[in-house]
């Protein structure tokens, strides 16, 4: 649901009643309770739409738009209608969102992985070229944008180019090091996997990628100490994740 936030239906019910209206039920909400109802409706969308109830998010967030437009209300109801399947709409949604809060990283990405789902190239490269023009974060998003649909698609040579493209304006993103370090597993290269995760390790921290990743790297290399480590690791402090699930003892 692209890091979408939940709340209880009950509490942003509550919340909505408490704020539609002043006291007397007559004057126009103040600037600051027009913010705290378009958060509500907001919230009350995503949470329709975390129970899949489309039908009733969409009225929801067009409510949010209409009363304090926000970045986060146009993104949720552009991946409404990618959940819906209507592009059109989709599409018409990711633009607006991106012409009106031009720094909204979230936004290029899901308008980028909604390109990518349908191979529109041409508007891919624009977008790219797009995020290279807006500084250097917002550039490596954009490469590692372009390596996430392609290693999705099965073409981790293109993958890596676009991993290696994205490091050259963040050194440390473990976005880019982390896929690149599994492509340099798979190819037999398991120093640089190494040196990739262990980067990732030191700098940014654990995650429970970055840890599996490290068993089955340190494994290779027979690194048996290390690798018991990194499990126990995994095991404690990510034991919900599906990489706790996928991995097996020695």
């Amino acid at each position: 649901m692209n890091k979408i936030l939940v709340l209880g239906l009950g509490v942003v019910l509550m919340s909505l009643a408490g704020c539609i209206t002043t006291v007397d039920g007559h004057q126009r909400p103040k600037p600051k309770e027009d913010n705290i109802r378009a958060k509500s409706y907001l919230d009350l969308g995503i949470a329709y739409m975390e129970r899949k109830r489309y039908d009733l998010a969409e009225p929801k967030l067009r409510y949010s738009i209409q009363i304090k437009p926000s970045a986060e209300a146009y993104n949720a109801l552009g991946v409404l209608y990618e959940e819906q399947h209507n592009n059109a709409l989709a599409e018409e949604t990711y633009k607006r969102l991106l012409a009106e809060f031009p720094d909204y990283d979230l936004g290029y990405m899901n308008y980028y992985v909604f390109l990518c789902k349908y191979d529109r190239q041409s508007q891919i490269e624009a977008l790219s070229a797009k995020m290279k023009s807006k500084g250097r974060a917002l550039a490596a998003l954009g490469q590692v944008s372009a390596g996430n649909c392609a290693f999705d698609k099965g073409n981790k040579s293109r993958a890596q180019y676009y991993y290696q493209q994205a490091l050259k304006y963040a050194p440390h993103s473990a976005e880019a090091l982390l896929p690149l370090a599994q492509i340099n597993y798979e190819k037999g290269l398991l120093k640089k996997a190494k040196q990739q995760v262990d980067l990732v390790n030191n700098l940014v921290g654990y995650s429970a990628r970055s840890v599996y990743l490290s068993v089955l790297i340190n494994r290779a290399l027979g690194h048996r100490l290390e690798a018991r480590n990194f499990l126990q690791v995994l095991k404690t402090q990510f034991a919900g994740s599906k990489e706790a699930g996928m991995i097996t003892e020695e």
